[in-house]
């Protein structure tokens, strides 16, 4: 199991090592704090997972937010899930994550834990929100915030292609949660969760869950 973690502090990078290999010993991780070095690295490494630092200093001392980094990553061939690991604040965050396809978002003063739960949902193919923006990815779609209420967007509304149990699936995954969980929730097996995303991906036509639910959300996830 291998990682990339990109952060221009270097404490971060450090104290980030050490939590990772304390808590994963089977994890091989490189580090950089350089752009050109982590697209580099990317796109001709093999990685399970990154772990992104959104704000960063670019060759000229400036600081830039990762928008640019993460479309050039994509852009020279990596399909690797990409974490973002940020001490900001945003309400924005929800949208932002779903059009670039991202598969998470992890606070820096977050525990250890929950660093390694972002992890493993994103390695399964979820996409991991802590509890404050999972609350408000819900209200998007569920406005009571009740498991009762029936979400504004329904999948079939823009593929109708999609089977009743493809729909089913895609509305579970619409609020973030992987593959397990999706299964737990449904009362199917993992891998049937596995081939009904399969099928969702060639009928929406796309190659990665977030962009599926961009494209039906359209990015409204705030409340």
């Amino acid at each position: 199991m291998r990682a990339l973690v990109i952060d221009d502090e270097q404490l971060v990078l450090e104290g980030l090592e050490a939590l990772l290999q304390a808590m994963l010993p089977e994890l091989s991780l490189d580090k950089t704090a350089d752009i050109t070095t982590a697209v580099h690295l990317a796109s001709s490494v093999r990685y399970e997972v990154i772990l992104l630092d959104w704000n960063l200093l670019d060759h000229g001392g400036a600081h830039v937010d990762g928008t640019p980094l993460v479309k050039a990553i994509r852009d020279n061939g990596s399909t690797t899930p990409i974490v973002v690991v940020s001490g900001e604040v945003r309400d924005d965050w929800p949208t932002l994550l779903l059009e670039l396809g991202l598969s998470g978002l992890v606070p820096k003063c977050a525990s250890g834990h929950m660093l390694i739960d972002a992890i493993q949902v994103a390695m399964h193919g979820g996409i991991y929100l802590p509890a404050q923006t999972r609350r408000q990815q819900a209200l998007a779609f569920y406005p009571s915030a009740t498991a009762t209420t029936q979400p504004k967007t329904d999948p079939t509304d823009r593929f109708p292609d999609l089977t009743p149990r493809q729909a089913e699936v895609f509305n579970v995954m619409i609020r973030g949660m992987s593959d397990k969980q999706i299964a737990r929730e449904l009362g199917i097996s993992e891998a049937t969760v596995k081939t009904h995303v399969r099928g969702i991906l060639a009928v929406v036509g796309v190659r990665r869950r977030g962009e599926a639910v961009f494209e039906v959300t359209g990015g409204a996830w705030n409340a």
